[in-house]
């Protein structure tokens, strides 16, 4: 039986991308440096399984070219528990904003010069601050950020399935797309996740921000 479309986290060894288009993507900046939206290019050609690099040391970034048989620890340590068990919670407005941390790719589109997501809760009524949160939320890449609504149901863009090559950083994939580790467990389906293309996470498979701190360039 064919695998449905998803990525598969190989044993030490790259992500095997199957049915799912991989695109080249940015951040697009203000001029203060201040995270303000995606810019994505036109999908790579690709077959239809497409292996991405996973150690952070390929020369033919992002497609794998076997550089982690060099010795690479890709072991996956991140908690298999479901997110809502480790959210913190901001509510506000009939809705509730919620955060794990510890999803955190540092993408920064929670921020800017003036004020932050979690403050914009306390004037949420405003609807121009509500659809400024929701376009904040929205683009934030490892899904740290979720809102809920007065139903209790997450608030999400209806991304299509995708895998976006975060340039210098993760990669985002998009679209509620099924993550398969290499033990088969399959992680919880979210609709925005980052995950590691450093090699150097400590919470594999997905980003901590490590690119940030050793200046990962790719």
């Amino acid at each position: 039986m064919a695998k449905e479309p998803g990525v598969e986290v190989t044993a030490d060894g790259p992500y095997a991308v199957r049915g799912i288009p991989v695109f080249p993507g940015r951040i697009a900046r203000s001029p203060h440096g201040e995270a303000k939206d995606w810019d994505v290019d036109e999908p790579y050609e690709t077959g239809r399984v497409v292996m991405l690099c996973r150690c952070g040391r390929s020369r033919s970034k992002p497609f794998c070219d076997d550089s982690h048989l060099q010795g690479f620890d890709g072991t996956e340590v991140a908690d298999r528990g479901p997110t809502a068990r480790r959210r913190v919670t901001f509510p506000g407005g009939g809705l509730t904003l919620t955060d794990d941390e510890g999803l955190c790719s540092h993408a920064g589109f929670c921020r800017d010069r003036v004020t932050n997501a979690w403050e914009r809760m306390e004037a949420i009524d405003d609807p121009a601050v509500r659809a400024e949160e929701e376009g904040i939320v929205f683009r934030c890449p490892s899904g740290r950020l979720v809102l809920i609504g007065e139903d209790g149901d997450p608030i999400e863009a209806p991304f299509e399935q995708g895998v976006v090559v975060e340039e210098d950083g993760p990669y985002w994939v998009r679209g509620s797309v099924r993550i398969e580790s290499a033990d088969g467990h399959v992680w919880e389906k979210r609709n925005r996740v980052a995950l590691c293309r450093c090699g150097r996470s400590s919470n594999k498979p997905f980003c901590d921000a490590t690119h940030d701190e050793i200046g990962f360039r790719g």
